[in-house]
């Protein structure tokens, strides 16, 4: 195995058999302890797989974006034909995004390693060297450490255990998608570049109190609490009773009445359980699921179409736009992207609008020609198919309708628009 695979192998951390073998043990108590694993939480856990899940349902596809007209072709590149395949050994495109969506919503950054050949060209006679796609790398397991060597911004990578071999490349050939960039002029998160779970870690110590402290007070309300008080009658001077007489005593009660010459009262104390209101459920509930843009009704599944499209503009939309241009300022040179080259995504199954509005949308705006043909098969979620846009013959151009009209009473005709041509429609 070369070094450089062997380097690859140690940042994702295949260098040991159990490396993707591990779990998160959400029965373990951590926030007792004040821990900083927010992914022990159910709530946690579920509100990144409800963004990653809508995230890893679309398809990325490298096209050609030309502008008057408008066109969108897809590709005929080493880029397409990795995404249409496995993207790396282990994963294919969908699985693929759900791991690139969930590192960069835990740690707030992922990083993509991107494996290329350079293979040499020639263009007009001169020599040229081509990157050829070989996989894209999300690496979950790799500490990397940004710095400039003169004017040349750097990455070197290591694996998170300290140990194995040290990567080092331009930081222009690493994918970087960053959340919640703004605090820390490289990196997403907070002013030191790391992900803030501050203000959640609060919430869930707090919800896992209340949920300790639920089954205990149900317990203390079952048992039997009260002071037994007993005064003898024989003999006024004795003021104790022993455990094994009163056992005797009760034991041989037939009624399970205590008959002793012993007087005795028993004052019960009432523990109840103690409510906790919906309310503060609820508050805590929705602290911890805005920081990840996901509403009660998407969390329980229980969405309706305006639901949904809050969700996806907040959550989803953003995230896939993020992945998206990453790749396009890793993948392609300036030149290229000056010529149209770019990275696009399709929503074929993620919907922001029920397919009924967009498929209004996609007929209001057929007949005049306001959207192409591209665009509207975006607009529906389907790749470009390279069809021309077709409009009807009944329309004209507004310039020269007045035109029209006198031409049409000059020769004694009624201005009227020809005959619905179907076959003339897209």
């Amino acid at each position: 195995m070369s070094t450089l695979k062997n380097a690859i192998h140690n940042l994702l951390g295949w260098d040991r058999p159990t490396a993707y073998n591990r779990v998160v043990n959400a029965n373990t108590v951590l926030f007792s302890s004040f821990g900083k694993d927010i992914t022990a939480s159910d709530i946690v856990k579920t509100a990144i797989h409800r963004v990653c899940e809508e995230v890893s349902k679309c398809s990325i596809k490298s096209v050609i974006e030309t502008q008057n007209p408008h066109r969108i072709t897809v590709a005929d590149d080493d880029i397409n034909r990795v995404l249409c395949g496995r993207v790396n050994p282990i994963c294919g495109l969908k699985d693929f995004l759900y791991k690139c969506a969930y590192i960069a919503l835990v740690n707030r950054n992922c990083f993509i390693y991107w494996a290329y050949d350079e293979v040499p060209i020639k263009v007009d006679g001169k020599d040229y060297v081509k990157r050829v796609t070989r996989g894209l790398y999300p690496l979950e397991k790799a500490r990397v450490k940004l710095y400039y060597a003169g004017d040349e911004m750097r990455a070197e990578l290591q694996s998170a255990t300290g140990g194995g071999v040290t990567l080092d490349l331009p930081y222009s050939d690493l994918i970087h998608i960053r959340v919640g960039y703004g605090a820390n002029p490289y990196l997403g998160g907070d002013a030191n570049g790391q992900a803030d779970w501050r203000a959640i870690l609060k919430n869930l110590q707090t919800l896992h109190v209340i949920q300790e402290s639920i089954p205990k007070s149900l317990e203390a309300s079952l048992s039997l609490h009260g002071i037994l008080t007993m005064r003898t009658v024989a003999e006024a001077d004795k003021r104790e009773i022993s455990r094994k007489e009163f056992e005797q005593h009760l034991f041989n009660s037939e009624y399970g009445i205590v008959a002793t010459d012993y007087e005795s009262e028993f004052t019960p104390i009432q523990i109840a359980t103690q409510d906790i209101p919906q309310t503060v459920l609820t508050f805590l509930r929705d602290e911890i699921l805005s920081p990840f843009g996901v509403s009660v009704p998407i969390y329980l599944g229980k969405y309706t179409d305006d639901d949904f499209t809050a969700f996806y503009q907040t959550a989803v939309e953003p995230l896939l736009m993020t992945i998206a241009e990453a790749m396009k300022i890793t993948l392609f040179t300036a030149s290229q992207i000056t010529h149209g080259r770019t990275i696009k995504f399709y929503d074929k199954v993620v919907q922001s609008l029920s397919f009924a509005r967009r498929l209004e949308i996609a007929k209001a705006t057929q007949e005049d020609a306001l959207l192409s043909r591209p665009e509207r098969r975006e607009l529906l979620g389907y790749d470009p198919d390279d069809e021309p846009t077709r409009v009807s013959l009944n329309y004209i151009d507004v310039s020269i309708a007045n035109t029209y009209q006198l031409t049409a009473l000059s020769q004694g005709k009624k201005p009227t628009a020809p005959k619905q041509n179907k076959e003339d429609d897209e």
